[in-house]
């Protein structure tokens, strides 16, 4: 159904066939509407109308509904004719014209004029207005005009006989020329207005439709340019990952090795040269090591091991590991974790990662100060806080931390780094359906607040 409706020219086509369905809907509800009513209103009122009459004009309702409705039915099974598109346009002015017709009839029947639901012919008009494009709506308000003016005609001059509904009425008004002009000009007026408030509100509608279908489209091919793009980085980087690491990696064992073996043959400057060089390769090897994980977490295909994860026993692991480094550097490490602390819905290495980096950041740019790291339980949320004595980052910088390869400037002075341990933290975060926040101020230290979804409980 859908290939079947992309092939429509005009964007108003493309719900014609869901709104010929409604109107079909709605008009059994119409038909079991006018026969009770016809049932109701002439057992209770004493009313001067035939009601056999109206009674076979509602029932005239269900037949064209069930021909329309079965008809309908062959047209969606055999959407390959070459001239679908035409019936399906066509089917919907039928059914409004022939609801015209039952309609005046109905209207006649029932007392002609002195029946005030003239005026449900405004309903017709803007169910048209909805279906049709404009010129079919302007035509069927049209049919409509001269139906009326036709039964205001024929009555009027007494060519068809005039049916009361009123035994009150003044029988004499439908032979007045004034009422009459007046009676016909008000409602003619009234059909046009309908079909012209109708159509351009319905026309802004389908302009507003179709801008949004071109920007679903563009959306969905920039979209898909993005994925590829998206996957050609991975697979780069990948490469890039294979094709450097094992060189670099032999680099600085050889350098290393040098250092080690003919460290008092070689000069001062020398030492220092083969030093830096050494420094240079580690970080270009953290750097590979980081895009890759990076790299692997971005891609399609990559899924996290979740369950639920005790957070002391990691953090104590990695307090451990960077201790010596701590202290060092004149910097206390501190722990806070209440008793009974809940574990973390994740994958254990991941929230190993987080806490790894956060922490190693911490210790990296802090000179003889404190690094804490504290976690409680906040309702389906467990709250981890990494926080630093250290350089701490200016308010343009903050924001921009978690982006890719970015570091502030004095963190490029003073330190090595990659810039890509923070991106892959929040990344981290943001696949576990978690957040990630910071405050930080210069000169003063940092505090990274990671929340993680608390772990379901055992049944």
């Amino acid at each position: 159904m859908k290939q079947t409706l992309k092939k429509l020219a005009l964007p108003y086509r493309d719900e014609l066939v869901d709104r010929i369905s409604w109107l079909i809907r709605l008009r059994w509800l119409a038909a079991v509407g006018v026969s009770a009513t016809i049932l109701t209103v002439t057992s209770i009122f004493d009313l001067l109308v035939e009601r056999n009459l109206l009674l076979a004009a509602g029932l005239s309702i269900f037949l064209c509904n069930l021909t329309y409705s079965l008809y309908f039915k062959w047209l969606l099974a055999h959407p390959e004719l070459p001239s679908w598109h035409r019936q399906i346009a066509r089917l919907a002015n039928l059914q409004i014209s022939v609801d015209l017709i039952i309609l005046i009839v109905l209207i006649y029947l029932a007392g002609g004029v002195e029946n005030p639901f003239f005026f449900y012919f405004i309903f017709h008009m803007i169910i048209a207005s909805i279906l049709l494009d404009t010129l079919d709506s302007y035509l069927q308000a049209t049919l409509a005009v001269l139906l009326f003016n036709l039964m205001l005609g024929l009555e009027g001059s007494g060519i068809i006989p005039h049916q009361r509904l009123f035994p009150f009425y003044d029988v004499g008004i439908y032979h007045h020329p004034v009422y009459l002009i007046g009676l016909s000009a008000v409602f003619t007026t009234t059909i046009y207005l309908s079909v012209y408030m109708a159509t351009s509100i319905t026309g802004r509608l389908r302009e507003r439709e179709e801008e949004l279908v071109e920007l679903k489209d563009s959306f969905e091919q920039t979209n898909q340019r993005l994925t590829e793009l998206h996957e050609l980085r991975s697979r780069f980087i990948l490469k890039v990952e294979h094709e450097l690491k094992s060189p670099l990696a032999a680099i600085q064992s050889l350098i290393a090795v040098i250092l080690t073996t003919f460290n008092n043959q070689l000069s001062p400057k020398v030492r220092e040269l083969l030093g830096r060089a050494e420094k240079r390769t580690h970080v270009l090897l953290e750097l590979i090591k980081e895009l890759l994980a990076l790299s692997r977490m971005q891609s399609a295909g990559f899924s996290f091991n979740f369950q639920p994860v005790a957070l002391e026993p990691l953090v104590i692991r990695q307090l451990e590991l960077l201790r010596s480094q701590a202290e060092e550097k004149g910097i206390v490490l501190e722990k806070a974790f209440p008793p009974g602390l809940p574990p973390v819905e994740g994958d254990p290495r991941a929230v190993e990662q987080v806490v790894m980096n956060l922490l190693s950041n911490a210790v990296k740019y802090t000179e003889a100060g404190q690094v804490k790291i504290e976690a409680k339980g906040e309702d389906t949320l467990v709250k981890i806080t990494v926080s630093d004595t250290g350089i701490g980052m200016a308010p343009d910088e903050t924001p921009r931390v978690f982006e890719e390869f970015f570091r502030g400037i004095e963190a490029k002075e003073k330190y090595e780094g990659t810039g890509l341990g923070l991106s892959i933290v929040k990344e981290i975060v943001d696949n576990h359906g978690g957040r990630i926040e910071v405050e930080s101020e210069k000169g003063r230290g940092s505090t990274f607040t990671v929340f993680l979804r608390r772990a379901k409980a055992e049944a």
